[in-house]
């Protein structure tokens, strides 16, 4: 219920009082278990994260490959609208330092880079990239593309279809597969 708070008012535009409403609890409540409003913040984002990671696990544990997985969490995503207004509203506040979730953000998308490098690391050649080309620039034009196309399908709706986009840049890759 935070969740949906924060996806449509952002954190800098809900009280504490308005989230504790929302649960049914006083803000004494939500406190005792929080201990602040910017530790729910964060427990909102961990737990969209967790969710995210199970998904992911489910899928390559299906047998599909990291572009495989990539793709089908982010046509997954968008069936729930709120997670991705979420993740969109609250990662563009965050890039002021003194936010609370700025910290956690640049950890998300520091580790998304790394690990995007070491997955498309084993299913692209180095070697047959362009001159210029890393694996690592490739996993940030895939992270940086969805980003981008997420933004302009909440700025306005039914313009992009983020996952098949994405899914054709990624066909735009197998020139370059191993």
């Amino acid at each position: 219920m935070a969740l949906r708070l924060f996806a449509q008012r952002g954190f800098t535009n809900v009280s504490v009082a308005d989230l504790a409403a929302e649960v049914g609890i006083t803000t004494a409540g939500l406190l005792h278990h929080f201990g602040t409003k910017n530790a729910l913040l964060i427990a909102v984002l961990q737990e969209r994260e967790s969710r995210n990671q199970d998904a992911d696990q489910a899928l390559r544990g299906a047998g599909r490959n990291w572009l495989e997985t990539y793709l089908e969490r982010l046509e997954q995503n968008e069936e729930q609208p709120a997670l991705v207004q979420l993740f969109a509203l609250l990662s563009a506040e965050s890039i002021a330092q003194e936010h609370p979730a700025h910290d956690w953000f640049v950890e998300r998308y520091r580790s998304a880079a790394q690990e995007a490098a070491d997955e498309l690391s084993t299913l692209i050649d180095p070697s047959k990239l362009p001159d210029g080309i890393t694996v690592a620039t490739v996993g940030q034009w895939l992270i940086g593309l969805a980003d981008g196309l997420r933004l302009q399908q909440l700025l306005n709706p039914g313009s992009v279809n983020r996952h098949e986009s994405v899914r054709m840049f990624v066909s735009l890759l197998e020139p370059y597969r191993r």
